[in-house]
């Protein structure tokens, strides 16, 4: 028997982990962006501006639950190119498909939700095999900036893993598009055999409760 103990995904090496934690995020994110100012001119200028985003972003990720959070940002001289992904485990779902239910069938009847959903009005929905896990939706939406979320069943659960890439730059969608699908592919679930877990807590383990 084997209980699921993470989730992670493969970031390319210019994105930056976020901490999330309220008491230790701001030092982090300050040391980050300096970090990043050392090797990037561009961004030296608009440190307190790149810090007070990063913040803003972290906050709101801890304060919707999610469990990781990672940041794309790079300097020009005009502007700046951001990008975000969020991983959050859904509340549990009594009226959800049934937790043996095959995942393809609990991915069709998510699709079919999120179609009907007016909050999704014009998302292009579609359910999708990623490499590692199986069965996704994914739900695509361009109005601007882009965000691509991509919900993946959870076995023996009725809980989703929520993946969310967004980002608010107009000139960058398709190519940020088809990067997240990228990073998409590479997400994957850690499990572990239940007497092995003892008394080790993980992120996964916290968010779910």
């Amino acid at each position: 028997m084997s209980a699921l103990v993470g989730a992670r995904i493969v970031t390319p090496g210019d994105w930056n982990d976020l901490d999330l934690d309220p008491t230790t995020r701001h030092r982090s994110i300050r040391r980050a962006v300096r970090r990043a100012a050392t090797h990037d001119p561009s961004i030296e200028g608009r440190s307190a501006q790149l810090i007070a985003m990063l913040d803003g972003v972290a906050r709101r990720a801890y304060d919707s639950g999610a469990f990781y959070c990672s940041s794309l940002v790079l300097g020009s001289v005009r502007d700046l190119l951001v990008a975000n992904v969020l991983m959050q485990i859904s509340p549990d779902d009594a009226e959800s498909a049934a937790p043996s239910a095959p995942a393809a069938d609990v991915c069709s009847g998510l699709a079919a939700a999120v179609s009907c959903d007016p909050d999704w009005a014009g998302a292009d929905v579609s359910v999708v095999d990623l490499p590692l896990v199986g069965p996704a939706v994914r739900v695509a939406v361009v109005a601007g900036g882009v965000c691509v979320r991509y919900l993946v069943p959870v076995p023996g659960s009725s809980r989703q893993i929520v993946l969310t890439f967004t980002s608010p730059c107009p000139p960058y969608v398709a190519a940020l598009i088809e990067l997240f699908d990228t990073m998409a592919a590479s997400f994957e679930l850690d499990y572990a055999d239940d007497d092995a877990l003892g008394a080790a807590s993980t992120a996964v383990n916290g968010a779910t409760g």
